[in-house]
C-alpha cells in the first residue's frame, strides 16, 4: 500500500474507484493536525498507475513531501 508522508507525518492513502475509469486518491492526514484531505481524482484503467500519478502530482505541488509505493 502507498504511503505518504507530510515532513515526517506518515498519512494514510485510500483509492477509490470513481465512475467510469475514475479513481479517486485520499491522502489523510492525522486528525491532530488540523489538515484537510487531499484528494486527486484521476482517470485510467490501471490502479497502481493512477496511485503513482496522484501522489506524484500532490508532491510537485507541494502539498505532500514524498511518498512510497
Amino acid at each position: 500500500m502507498a504511503r505518504a508522508f507530510i515532513g515526517e507525518t506518515e498519512c494514510q492513502v485510500n483509492v477509490d474507484k470513481d465512475l467510469g475509469d475514475t479513481w479517486a486518491v485520499s491522502v489523510l492526514p492525522p486528525r491532530d493536525r488540523g489538515l484537510a484531505p487531499l484528494v486527486v481524482k484521476l482517470q485510467g484503467e490501471d490502479r497502481e498507475k493512477a496511485v503513482k500519478g496522484a501522489l506524484e502530482i500532490l508532491q510537485k505541488a507541494g502539498k505532500i513531501d514524498r511518498f512510497e509505493s
